[in-house]
């Protein structure tokens, strides 16, 4: 028999915590006390938070309230601000009339409540804008800058109605931006050459897009090289006229007929011009002119032969 016995040990955190042990895992068991008083006590908390934050909220609504008068006495309701000067700037012909039908400005209103971000999208929607640039200038003008379409040529195309040089007409830029001739800018445009298609697709030319037409594009590019170029004046095109879908057949100003191919074009400007300029210097007239083939070009002069030498080609 033991001379002494074991003593079991307890402490307080034994009766905080019970360990159980199962399979050698360790685990511990918490206890969550609730009584009504405690659940009592945990709502008039959240109440007592959602005031507070529903006071802040109030708070913040008198300021900015209470702000937005200020600001509207001060500067939109102040006779100061009115607005007194539309100054357009553009390198096009947007008229002041045109402007304030398509934006639709209030004259009579502050220059704090002109909408400058509606006017902007307003203009920026019309084909001949590029780009729109509005800022306010105290105390009261409005600047309005305009970037537009430079015209390049008329399209013509009766599937489409497209009328060619006519003031109801449809023009295109060197980038091959169609958009409608409308006010002045009939007076630039009137004498810009014309670029005929036979046959198109309904949605090939959308107004304000660019031309989803190959062959009025060439046509559009060789135009571009005519005008880059140091011709005279009689032989540049009056018209572009696409012919088949691998020609195109330009009327010059002296009337003659150039027949160009879809390709190739850097070649046959320079036979073109060598030929024209031989024939000027004989003192005749082309009256048709074939440049696709790259030798023995055909050419048709106009009246009868003139017995003068012709110069070579190559001087």
């Amino acid at each position: 028999m033991p001379l002494f016995k074991s003593r079991r040990k307890t402490s307080r955190s034994s009766r905080a915590h019970h360990t159980l042990r199962r399979g050698g895992d360790i685990q511990k068991l918490h206890i969550k006390v609730t009584s009504p008083r405690i659940v009592m006590i945990q709502i008039m908390r959240g109440v007592t938070k959602g005031f507070k934050f529903a006071l802040f909220l109030t708070l913040i609504g008198l300021i900015s309230w209470g702000g937005y008068k200020g600001v509207k006495h001060v500067f939109i309701d102040n006779d100061k601000y009115l607005l007194q000067e539309i100054n357009l700037e553009t390198n096009g012909h947007l008229d002041h009339a045109r402007v304030m039908r398509v934006t639709e400005i209030d004259l009579n209103a502050s220059i704090f409540a002109i909408d400058v971000d509606d006017i902007s999208h307003r203009l920026k929607s019309l084909p001949e804008v590029i780009d729109c640039d509005i800022k306010r200038r105290l105390p009261g003008t409005l600047y309005i800058q305009l970037t537009e379409r430079v015209p390049v040529v008329w399209i013509e195309c009766q599937k489409l109605n497209y009328p060619g040089r006519a003031k109801a007409g449809v023009l295109a830029d060197k980038d091959g931006i169609t958009f409608p001739c409308e006010g002045a800018l009939w007076e630039t445009a009137r004498d810009l050459p014309v670029i005929v298609i036979t046959d198109s697709e309904p949605n090939a030319f959308e107004l304000g897009a660019l031309m989803a037409h190959p062959d009025a594009m060439r046509a559009l590019r060789l135009v571009q090289m005519f005008n880059e170029r140091d011709i005279r004046s009689e032989w540049l095109p009056e018209r572009l006229i696409l012919r088949t879908n691998y020609s195109m057949e330009a009327v010059c100003n002296n009337g003659a007929r150039a027949l160009f191919g879809m390709y190739d074009h850097d070649r046959q400007m320079g036979d073109f011009l060598k030929i024209s300029e031989h024939t000027r210097k004989t003192r005749r007239t082309i009256r048709h002119i074939n440049l696709i083939p790259t030798k023995n070009i055909p050419v048709k002069f106009a009246g009868g032969p003139v017995l003068i030498k012709p110069e070579s080609l190559n001087n």
